[in-house]
């Protein structure tokens, strides 16, 4: 007899959960799309986009959301639409239960600025991705300049593709400006440090930092990790105890050696 009951008991909770589920899932079907809320992860740390990018983007969509049944909005497609935006990486759609859309927005996580030598500016991001320069987006990322020429469009999204025999390739100076980009923001101490990377028309890179009123010439591109060790050593050695304005440039081209011109 108990045994009966057991399986009644747990057959009326079947039942309560089927109906349940069945009167959410009509009530869901009528709710009405009445709010849409935004998300950016990191945005304390960048704003590459910004909650009112997101709405007018899906101003622009031919797609109603504000004030339909939540039935009629594909969540799909509205994440495919905004992941084809040029600084968004990845969205996630999803209505909460009373009916409100909620977008949580990955940016993308801008690591250098260039300007070319057409003029051109555009971000590149820590994947390697190229995105377009936007007015709306103002931030102290690294940035390169000089005699840089690319073998891609810059007017549209694209991803960096950098072959190991750059010298090989048509795009080898901005793969080379990448490499350094990426090593200099990946070191906290020089993220804060060098704030422009010119490359001159011999190939040779020259650095700007933020403090101290001296040009560091880095020369070419080999053995650059070696000569940011013998900069940081110097720093530490050698500015520390004379100050940081004592000299106009600081000459790493030659192997093992550091080469100071004074003011």
């Amino acid at each position: 007899m108990n045994k009966i009951k057991h399986i009644a008991l747990w057959l009326g909770i079947l039942l309560y959960l089927v109906l349940s589920l069945s009167f959410t899932g009509k009530k869901r079907k009528n709710t009405i799309c009445s709010k849409i809320q935004v998300r950016v992860v990191d945005s304390l740390r960048d704003q590459f986009v910004t909650p009112d990018n997101i709405r007018d983007y899906l101003h622009d969509l031919d797609m109603k959301v504000l004030g339909e049944p939540v039935k009629n909005i594909n969540t799909r497609e509205l994440e495919t639409y905004l992941n084809e935006r040029d600084n968004i990486k990845e969205t996630e759609v999803y209505f909460t239960a009373d009916g409100n859309l909620h977008l949580e927005i990955d940016q993308r996580n801008p690591i250098l600025r260039v300007i070319n030598e057409r003029g051109q500016s555009y971000y590149i991001d820590d994947e390697g991705a190229i995105v377009p320069f936007s007015g709306n987006y103002s931030s102290h990322v690294l940035v390169a300049s000089g005699v840089i020429d690319e073998f891609f469009e810059v007017a549209r999204k694209d991803w960096l593709k950098c072959p190991e025999n750059k010298e090989n390739d048509k795009n080898y100076s901005i793969c080379e400006i990448y490499e350094l980009a990426k090593f200099i923001h990946n070191d906290p101490f020089w993220e804060s440090q060098i704030e422009q990377i010119y490359r001159n028309d011999k190939g040779e890179y020259e650095l700007i930092p933020r403090v101290g009123g001296h040009l560091i010439l880095l020369g070419n591109h080999e053995n650059y990790r070696e000569k940011f060790r013998n900069l940081r050593a110097f720093y530490r050695k050698g500015l520390n105890n004379v100050g940081w304005n004592q000299y106009l440039k600081i000459n790493l081209k030659y192997d093992n050696q550091i080469i100071c011109t004074k003011r």
